[in-house]
């Protein structure tokens, strides 16, 4: 990739015309449920289920005392308790999750705001996410996502993770058509919106933005997967099914033993047990996976078994008149439904809602937003966090703290002599990184770690842009996790043309690559206590070295490793993220 090829970009009114034509590099969020919906579904959980069935019947006992028993108006706290508690249960949690979708809906806004590198009338600037229009020269480094869908101009050992769509964790992308791959799913010389920059870098003009990219033709906004039940989710279901299954044992237990009582324990009598058994049968095992008509349809065939056999039986035993057995039946019944109402615990499900609820309060104070309360309870039974360093417990506002360039005088002042000029160059031609300046200062466009170095020049009175554009790439390999290192060839303007391979990464990775360091006294174990310190410090180093080529020198091999022999190791650098204000406190 050559460096001498400039992009000069869209100007302002070509911005400002492309995104009328083709529209904003925002997805469309999918229609939201109503808040009536979203109410209706705190009423299913398993706990709310049954007070909600216990409510019911509780109401069916206060009316039969009230209206038939001539009772006073008492008999009705007990079924407004337990309305009064689903209410406050259910409204808790449906009011806090409200309003933490809202903030949520706010961090996607953010997200809409991230800054991408692109070319606009010639200069490289960061713009919004949402800005990019169609026609945009976008520059593409590791580790960043790709922000719409475009085609490649240029394309230095490109991989991108294209599993948000294909499936595929790494795909290698081309400019050149002698290496696209007939078999992808989409073009070797496109990227997609979404998907991920794993190593090298590139550039692309966009192609399509928000719904029309191909992440918007598949896109689901992010929502909670109901399907996948939190531990306390998971407890509570338990806890219902077995409050369930022993109240409605019980009443049947209740149900049958009293109406043999009443026949005499005529052996006749146990013929109730059957219909009794059979449906609190379906009711602890069937009833939750039915559909309400054929909940109802047992309800009935119960009810005419029940009714018709114990009309047949007091007939045939003449245990007593109709009234005797009608108000046997009904005391019955109605002990059978206070058991089931008396063993629900109608607190417990607005004590779990309030933990809950104080819970995600707790965690909002400290900048931590929670979409459903249950994560909470989630979140307090793990017992590991995995976290990056980089940028969230640190600032991500990296600056080179110490520099050892073994062959300069004081090791860290660019004195202008030879040495210093091919570390100036080799750290300005071998980056992906650039500056933007500003008002302020400087912002780092790219890559953090890169930008450091660039800033330190900016420091030293070194300008890399012109560094940079003096000199022309030959070959470039950029950095991945794997070899742990980026190199680059070019034809340098310290050495009047000459070619010179610079490398740059993990500074045991490129002392091994080394045949000596630039001053001989220098040691590997002197190099490696100076890392252990900094390392200590909980900084990022890097090593550094080049070589001046000869014709028919090797570089970099087809495998993409360096196999020059004469590298000269020119020294390290420790670069510093400051730790964020409020981390120590929270580890």
């Amino acid at each position: 990739m050559s460096s001498k090829q400039t992009y000069q970009g869209l100007t302002p009114a070509q911005v400002a015309e492309s995104r009328k034509l083709y529209g904003e590099n925002i997805l469309t969020p999918p229609e939201k449920e109503s808040l009536f919906q979203k109410y209706l579904c705190k009423l299913s959980d398993p706990l709310i289920v049954i007070l909600l069935i216990a409510g019911a019947l509780s109401i069916s006992i206060a009316l039969y005392e009230r209206f038939v028993l001539h009772e006073d108006a008492s008999v009705f706290f007990e079924p407004v308790g337990i309305f009064v508690a689903i209410l406050l249960a259910t409204g808790l949690g449906f009011y806090f999750e409200v309003k933490a979708e809202g903030e949520f809906a706010l961090l996607n806004r953010v997200n809409d705001e991230e800054p991408v590198q692109v070319i606009r009338e010639g200069k490289s600037c960061a713009v919004p996410r949402k800005d990019i229009v169609v026609g945009d020269i976008v520059i593409l480094s590791t580790g960043e996502e790709v922000p719409a869908d475009g085609e490649l101009l240029e394309a230095v050992n490109l991989g991108i993770d294209e599993s948000t769509l294909t499936g595929e964790p790494i795909c290698h992308k081309s400019i050149l058509p002698e290496e696209f791959d007939p078999d992808a799913t989409f073009p070797s010389n496109h990227v997609m919106k979404g998907t991920k920059v794993m190593e090298g870098h590139g550039v692309m003009k966009v192609k399509a933005v928000g719904d029309h990219t191909e992440n918007g033709k598949v896109f689901v906004a992010a929502q909670i997967d109901n399907s996948v039940k939190t531990p306390l989710n998971l407890q509570l279901e338990g806890l219902a099914r077995v409050l369930a299954a022993f109240s409605y044992s019980v009443a049947g237990l209740i149900i049958v033993g009293r109406m043999v009582h009443y026949f005499d324990w005529n052996p006749l009598a146990w013929l109730l047990a059957l219909p009794t058994v059979f449906f609190f049968y379906l009711v602890i095992c069937r009833f939750p996976k039915w559909r309400s008509t054929a909940c109802l349809t047992a309800i009935a065939l119960f009810l005419a078994l029940f009714i018709g056999g114990t009309l047949a039986l007091n007939h045939q035993l003449h245990a007593g008149t109709l009234d005797e057995l009608l108000s046997s039946t009904l005391q019955t019944l109605m002990i059978a439904v206070t058991l089931i109402v008396v063993s629900v615990p109608e607190g417990l499900p607005m004590a779990v809602t309030l933990s809950l609820a104080f819970s995600m309060r707790r965690m909002l104070k400290t900048n931590n937003l929670v979409r459903k309360m249950h994560a909470c309870e989630t979140m307090g039974a793990i017992t590991v966090i995995c976290t990056d360093k980089t940028g969230t417990l640190t600032r991500n506002q990296m600056s080179v703290s110490e520099a050892r360039f073994y062959g300069l005088k004081d090791l860290q002042t660019l004195s202008g002599d030879g040495d210093a000029l091919m570390i100036a160059e080799g750290i300005a031609a071998n980056s992906t990184a650039s500056l933007e300046e500003t008002e302020e200062g400087f912002n780092v466009l790219g890559n953090p770690t890169e930008g450091a170095l660039l800033l330190w020049l900016q420091g030293q009175g070194a300008d890399y842009r012109k560094l940079k554009e003096a000199v022309e790439k030959v070959e470039e390999l950029p950095f991945s996790t794997e070899r742990k290192y980026m190199a680059t060839v070019v034809r340098s303007s310290v050495l009047a043309g000459r070619r010179v391979l610079y490398v740059k990464g993990a500074p045991e990775m490129v002392w091994s690559l080394c045949a000596r360091p630039t001053v001989e006294s220098v040691t590997k174990e002197q190099v490696d206590a100076e890392l252990a310190a900094y390392q200590k410090k909980a900084m990022r180093t890097l090593g550094f070295a080049y070589q001046i080529l000869e014709d028919g020198d090797a570089t970099i091999s087809e495998e993409g490793r360096v196999v020059a022999e004469r590298l000269v190791f020119l020294g390290i650098t420790a670069i510093a993220d400051p730790v964020r204000d409020e981390v120590p406190a929270a580890v």
